[in-house]
Formats: structure tokens, sequence, C-alpha cells
């Protein structure tokens, strides 16, 4: 991307007001290492993206008809390494969730050029990190994460119902990962004036409402990122089940080791998203990932060191690179990035990453044929004085169940 040498180039699309000009001006004015083209009609920004190279486009959602959504739609399809961001008036509007889950980041409208800059700053310096242009472009081109047909039947029964109980609400979702890490997106955008703060699936229903859930929750399945053929070979409700599993062992682990609230609300998180980076994988590599998937046992190593030793990263990482340019929280983005590698990380307490990776581990070792793929790193528990107390947690949690 340009922005590696220091060069930005946007492409703002909006109806033509002196608000537009003055932004572009104001952008400049920050950073003279950014040039604005603006463009006033969907068609246009097509032209001009097919023939000029840009690293952000931002679309106002003012645009008429759905001419938005179009353009969206076709920048996600034929360039997806370019960052998509949105500039949206009130949530209830009829499309603002399609348009949700076609940006990486969401703007409020007037938005002010100091605003603007740091999402661009945020949402490029993440697409900059990643080398591997398959990678880089699965990443960029989730749109949502595929949910498991039995989760969503259930959380649309819900949300059927107006008179629904938020917190019964909050408790389906949090059943629901694929929809957890779009809520989480949405929550945590520039737009609710949030950016990388809200850590809890109750925060961001709170603050998106019950209409936005659901029009959110309606509409994800059409932008689900997986095709059926490559689900046959990552089974969603296999994948889901687990993270959920996972983020209920936290909450168990949390409670031995009295973990602060605000830990325990971020490990939760993170333990439900933790491997969302098998989706990515999966986007990334095709076939050579469907076959390491089909056959783990085919390798002594767990599947992230062969991960690593195939394609150069592991789903950890690239897991962690989709939540970080949805403006996810940095505490859940490192549990993502480091659940199996914790002794990366600088911290030397205990943070949602130990309470993630323990939990981990010990799920995968209570589940049949799946101990191999993540083992407890006792040098990492070693520096936060722990190793002696797993055996006591593995012990009373037997005993809890």
């Amino acid at each position: 991307m340009n922005v590696a040498i220091g060069h930005l180039r946007i492409l703002l699309v909006a109806p033509e007001s002196e608000t537009v000009q003055g932004l572009a001006r104001d952008l400049f004015l920050l950073d003279e290492h950014i040039e604005t083209t603006i463009c006033h009609h969907a068609s246009a920004a097509l032209e001009l993206l097919n023939a000029q190279n840009f690293d952000a486009v931002t679309v106002d959602l003012r645009l008429p008809g759905d001419s938005a959504i179009t353009l969206l739609s076709s920048t996600q399809a034929r360039f997806p390494r370019i960052i998509r961001l949105i500039l949206a008036d009130a949530p209830d509007d009829a499309i603002f969730a399609q348009a949700a889950h076609l940006a990486h980041c969401l703007l409020p409208r007037p938005c002010d050029a100091g605003t603007l800059y740091e999402a661009l700053a945020d949402t490029t310096a993440t697409a900059q990190r990643m080398r591997d242009p398959a990678l880089s472009a699965a990443v960029a081109g989730v749109l949502a994460l595929p949910e498991s047909p039995a989760m969503r039947r259930e959380l649309l029964g819900l949300l059927a119902d107006d008179d629904i109980d938020l917190d019964q609400l909050e408790e389906a979702v949090e059943r629901n990962p694929a929809i957890v890490a779009k809520l989480l997106q949405i929550a945590n955008s520039a737009y609710y004036g949030s950016r990388g703060s809200v850590t809890s699936v109750g925060e961001a229903v709170s603050m998106l409402g019950l209409d936005t859930v659901r029009g959110i929750v309606t509409s994800a399945h059409l932008f689900n990122a997986m095709p059926a053929r490559t689900q046959q070979d990552l089974p969603v409700h296999d994948l889901w089940n687990h993270c959920v599993s996972t983020a209920v062992m936290v909450r168990r682990i949390a409670w031995h080791v009295r973990a602060s609230a605000n830990i325990n609300r971020a490990a939760f998180t993170a333990a439900l998203l933790h491997d969302v980076g098998k989706v990515v994988m999966s986007l990334a590599h095709g076939e050579a990932y469907a076959a390491l998937c089909r056959h783990p046992e085919a390798t002594a190593r767990p599947l992230w060191q062969e991960e690593q030793r195939l394609f150069g990263h592991h789903h950890g990482t690239a897991g962690a690179l989709l939540l970080e340019l949805w403006g996810l929280p940095s505490s859940v983005v490192e549990a993502v990035a480091l659940h199996h590698t914790p002794h990366r990380t600088r911290d030397g307490m205990t943070t949602p990453l130990t309470l993630v990776h323990i939990a981990n581990a010990l799920v995968h070792n209570d589940t049949p044929g799946a101990g191999a793929e993540a083992h407890l790193d006792f040098n990492y528990l070693q520096r936060l004085l722990l190793p002696g107390k797993v055996a006591l947690w593995q012990s009373a949690l037997t005993s809890e169940d």
C-alpha cells in the first residue's frame, strides 16, 4: 500500500457540499502526505477505482438510492485490499445495517478531519502489516463471519419478540460468536465515539439498541464470508461450539484466579473469538488449508505450528489482524493473537490473554482427539507464578461438572 512510503490516497465519495471540500482540506492540513480525491457519484467513483490506485474509500450513505451499498459491495468484491469507511446518520436508517457489514469502520456525519484521520491511521496501519497478499485480501475482504444455522435460528426467534429481555438477548448473542464479532466492530467504531473500548456483548447491545441489533442479525447471512464447500472442511458449528466452550471455561477460571470484572469481560469476549482466524486462513489459502484441516492428525505438530510452517502465519495472527482492523480493544486482539504463544506478551500480570490461553488448553485437552492442538505454556505461567495452580484448577473444574 502507498502508506508504506508515507503517502496515502483516499477517495471520498459524497454529495456535493462545502463540508466535503472542507474535510479534504483539513485532512491535508493534518498530514500533507494524505491525498484526497473527491467524487460525487458512485458510478464515477468506480471508474476512478478502476483507473487509479487508492488506499481507502470513504462513502457517505446519503448518496441517492442504494448507490452507496452498490459502491461498497463492488469495492469489496473487486478491490478487497482497499480500506472501506462509511459516513452515516441515524442507525435506524434502512441501509445502515447493510453498510455496517460492508465497511471496516463507521464514522458519524458530520465527521471532523481528526476523527477521519484517526480511523484511517488505525486501519491502514493494520493493513500495512499484512505482507502476505492472500492474507491481506482475505482479512480486508471479510464482511461477516459464518454462522451456525441453529444459533442463527435461536437468535432470530428471540428478536422477533419486541418485549425481549435484554439479559436473555445478551445470553443468546454470546452463543453466536459470528454476531458477537460484528456487534463489537460496530460498537467500537468512531460512529459511537468508543473506538477500542467496548469489550463485552452487554455493553455493545446496550449501546446499539434492539433495532440496530435486529437489523445486523437479520442481514448477517447475506454477507457470509465462507462458501458452502469451504464449510465442509471447516465445520462452523464445531468451530463456534469450541469457542463458546472456551468462553464458559474462562468464566470459571476467572473466578478461581479472582480476576477483575474488566479482565473477565474482555477474556470472555476474546475466548468467543479466539479461533476466528481459522475462517480467515480458509479464505486466504483455500484448498491447501482445507487439506490441513481434513487431516490434522497427519502431522505431529499442533495445528497452529503447522499453519506457521506452511503459510508463514497461524490462525491466531490472522484472527487478530481481522479484529484489529475492525477496531476491537487491544486486550481482546492480543488474547486472540497470542492464545497459543502467550510468552510473547510483555505483560507480567494476569490479563485476558492468560485466561484465554489456559481455558483453550483445558478445553482441547478435554475434547477427544483435540488434545494435541493446544498445550499450556508453562514458561509463561511460571512468569506469573501460576504453574502450581493449574492442577488444582483442573481438579476443581472437574469436580464442578
